[in-house]
């Protein structure tokens, strides 16, 4: 058994926005047997590539990344530092693309609420987003994702907003990348659209999944679909 846990691959999972580890509930049951799983810090560093250094610092030398939204812009930070200690990446629901003028400046404006109102003035404009395509899931996972959201704080959200506002194109870094690499997304994510994951899904190491009627969300919104796409990737990888 000691041996057998010492092959399996090291997999860290980067949480997004606001986010912790129930955003990977599901998924982090699925593999349990599967993967050393450990969870990123991302709360520290107003910056993704002081986020990524700071996992590359505490990683072995070989190890593997999933990150879905912020946590999917973490590790393209860490594929563009690291490459060669990286065996796999997943990427969910993210954008290597900068951030956009009019992104910055609805932040800027969330900011402002949020120094007014309080965290639930973003979290409530924000999550509202996540399930425009399901009343049914919204239902469903509202409540657990605003509370989750809530629990990270003001403090937060401001460090955190900081960092997207400053994120840099990683498209070439994730062209560049030759490990296994699973995208997913959700057919119907407003916040990350599939439009921005299509090109990431191009190389021949690269396995593109469209999950349909799914939203931002899609470990907690489809973790079937996601835990199966992600089995195969976890099966591309090598062992430590």
């Amino acid at each position: 058994m000691k041996a057998e846990a010492e092959t399996r691959p090291v997999l860290f999972w980067v949480p997004g926005h606001l986010c912790d580890a129930r955003l990977y509930v599901d998924q982090w049951t699925a593999f349990q047997g599967r993967a050393e799983q450990r969870l990123a810090e991302t709360r520290a560093d107003a910056d993704l590539g002081a986020m990524a250094e700071r996992l590359i610092a505490q990683a072995p030398p070989r190890f593997a990344i999933a990150g879905l939204s912020m946590g999917g812009m973490v590790a393209m930070e860490v594929l563009a530092r690291a490459p060669d200690r990286v065996i796999g990446a997943a990427l969910l629901d993210t954008d290597p693309t900068p951030a956009r003028p009019k992104e910055i400046a609805w932040r800027a404006e969330m900011r402002s609420r949020v120094r007014d109102d309080g965290i639930g003035a973003f979290v409530d404009v924000f999550v509202s987003k996540f399930f425009t395509h399901s009343a049914r899931t919204e239902d469903a996972l509202a409540v657990k994702v605003r509370d989750m959201m809530i629990d990270a704080g003001e403090s937060v959200f401001r460090t955190q907003s900081d960092a997207l506002d400053a994120r840099r194109d990683t498209r070439a870094a994730v062209a560049r990348y030759a490990g296994p690499l699973a995208i997913i997304c959700g057919a119907e994510d407003r916040v990350c659209p599939p439009k921005l994951h299509r090109p990431l899904g191009l190389g021949e190491n690269a396995d593109l999944t469209v999950v349909p009627s799914c939203g931002h969300l899609a470990t907690l919104e489809a973790p079937h679909a996601v835990n199966a796409a992600l089995s195969n990737w976890l099966d591309a990888l090598p062992p430590r």
